[in-house]
Formats: structure tokens, sequence, C-alpha cells
């Protein structure tokens, strides 16, 4: 049996093993024969499967009572293709984009109680004002163009799970920071399909965004057109808006949303 590394949980661990047992059985496994290949006893091995099986990451054949993997790890797999998949459709569109305005693009999503980026095209301006930003970068949901467009479409209860009032944290004197004004806010994103970082993140920064919708009309990505306020003036925003959404239009297309 392997070794646990120091900081690892036994439980999780041993369960993950089981999982990788499992995944070279392809007509699964008996009980007493697992917990000999991972040198576990019986009784502890049958509790951990227990739990697996509970959660839908295992399942138990009916006439040989072998275990397999489950469905569940589908769910997951799939979870992980799609944003893979995802950065590698809308690649080329948000390059487009970024060509066509000169300014910084990027892509988020959400992940936990911030938003993240998963990738970003400079701005081709060889004059450029540079922006802090880079992919993995993490963002707040309520003051960031990203972050609002991610919550837009979502049940505002399931909105205030994810983020606390007292952790609205004013960054600027355009920050909202208080749910009665950024429920409003969310609920005129919906409406537009676009919505706005107006100078609420950082002072001078505007930006403009709009979700990408997957194939079952679900919001699972934004992007942003940002840049000083120099270049991305209000008489631009209406120009803006219509390259964005454009492009989120044709990265959802792809998705399958229709």
């Amino acid at each position: 049996m392997k070794e646990y590394k120091e900081g690892a949980v036994q439980s999780v661990d041993r369960s993950l093993m089981i999982l990788e047992e499992l995944a070279r059985h392809k007509k699964g496994c008996g009980v007493t024969a697992l917990a000999n290949a991972m040198g576990l006893h019986k009784s502890t091995t049958h509790r951990l499967l227990t739990s697996l099986l509970n959660r839908g990451y295992v399942k138990q054949d009916l006439e040989t009572n072998n275990y397999c993997l489950g469905t569940k790890l589908l769910f997951l797999a799939g979870a992980l293709l799609e944003s893979m998949d995802l950065r590698h459709i809308a690649r080329p569109y948000i390059q487009d984009l970024a060509n066509k305005t000169q300014e910084i693009v990027h892509l988020a999503v959400l992940d936990g109680e911030e938003a993240v980026y998963i990738d970003k095209v400079e701005s081709i301006r060889t004059n450029a004002i540079r922006i802090y930003s880079q992919i993995g970068k993490r963002v707040p949901l309520h003051c960031t163009g990203v972050g609002k467009v991610l919550l837009c479409d979502m049940d505002f209860n399931k909105v205030k799970a994810l983020l606390k009032e007292e952790d609205m944290t004013r960054y600027t004197v355009n920050t909202i920071t208080n749910y009665t004004d950024f429920e409003e806010e969310l609920k005129k994103i919906k409406e537009q399909g676009y919505g706005f970082d107006e100078i609420e993140h950082e002072e001078g920064i505007r930006c403009v965004a709009a979700p990408i919708y997957d194939r079952n009309g679900k919001v699972i990505a934004s992007i942003s057109i940002a840049g000083p306020i120099i270049y991305v003036t209000e008489e631009r925003v209406p120009e803006l808006v219509k390259l964005i959404t454009q492009t989120t239009q044709m990265i959802s297309y792809q998705l399958g949303h229709f």
C-alpha cells in the first residue's frame, strides 16, 4: 500500500485510491479483492465504498456485487472538459475582439466567491497603459464587469449565499456595497445582456462585459473589454457593447447555445 504524504487526509486519500483501482477493472471488483489490492481491512474498504456509493462515485452490480465507477465521475469529467473546450473555442474570438478594440480582453469563470481569469489578450496599443492582470488572477464579483455578469442569471438568494454584504469591499467611490443596489444592478445586466465596471474596482479603469452561455442556456463564463478611461471613453461604450455582445453570441453558439 502507498505511503501517505504529510498533510494528506487518510480517508480522502484512500477513497481516491479506490477510484483509481476501480478504473483498472472494467468488469468491477469485489470488496475483498479491492481490500487486498489496497492493503486495507475489508471493513474499512466497505465503509469507504459505502460513502462513494452514496455520492454516486461508484455503483454496485446487483448480480455480481462487484463495485465499479459511477456516473457522477462523468459529471466531473464533463465539467473539466467543458472548461478546457471553452478556452480553446473562445481564444480566436477574444483575440479578434482585442484587435478590433485595441483594448485588453479577459475571459473569466466563476470559482467559489470570486471570478478567475482563464485567458487574456493584451492591448495592441504601442503606448498602452498597462493594467495589472494575469491568467489565474482572482477578482471580486461585486465590482468587476466579469464578476457581475457571471452572477446576472443567478437567483439572488444564491448570490447572497456566495457574497456576504459585509464582504462587498469599497474600492472606489463607485463601488456598490449593499444588496439592494447590487440586486438592481444584476437585474439590469440580465435585461440588457451586458454590464459594466464603471470605475468600481480600480481608479481610472472602465470595463464592458457580457456573458457566455452553454447549450442549456446557463451563464458559464464572461468576457470583458478593459482599459483606462482615456481609451475606453463613454463615447466608445455603444461601439464596445455591440462588439462584445456579438463576440459572446458567437462563442455561445459554438458551445451549442442557440
